[in-house]
């Protein structure tokens, strides 16, 4: 049996910047809903997104939400979307990597995953 697991992460005043959310997971991780959304830009911001690397590799790239307050998703074929769905191995590095076009901004990203490989 799989469990959904939802992994979320917020920062404030964020620039750009590779590693600014990194992590290990014990088990084999599916990933299959990504949702980025940025509450706020600080000066004239208006571009952002999100890159997912697996050991250094890109894995999901260019989540992008560039309207404050309006959500940006990447979705797997497992709940819906057209994208195929990542799978993780158990204790590698997770590493996500923020793209801004200038300032910083305030944002909340939402990764759903499968345990196990599916």
């Amino acid at each position: 049996m799989n469990h959904l697991i939802a992994l979320t992460f917020t920062a404030e005043a964020q620039a750009t910047g590779a590693g600014v959310f990194e992590f290990q997971l014990p088990r084999n991780f599916t990933i299959v809903h990504v949702s980025l959304c940025v509450e706020a830009y600080a000066s004239s911001g208006s571009t952002c997104n999100v890159d997912i690397q697996d050991d250094g590799t890109d894995v999901i790239t260019a989540v992008t939400a560039n309207t404050a307050g309006t959500p940006g998703t990447w979705e797997a074929t497992h709940v819906g979307g057209t994208e195929t769905p990542v799978t993780i191995a158990a204790d590698s590095s997770i590493e996500v990597d923020l793209n801004l076009d200038q300032g910083t901004a305030d944002f909340t990203l939402i990764i759903l995953g499968l345990l196990g490989e599916v």
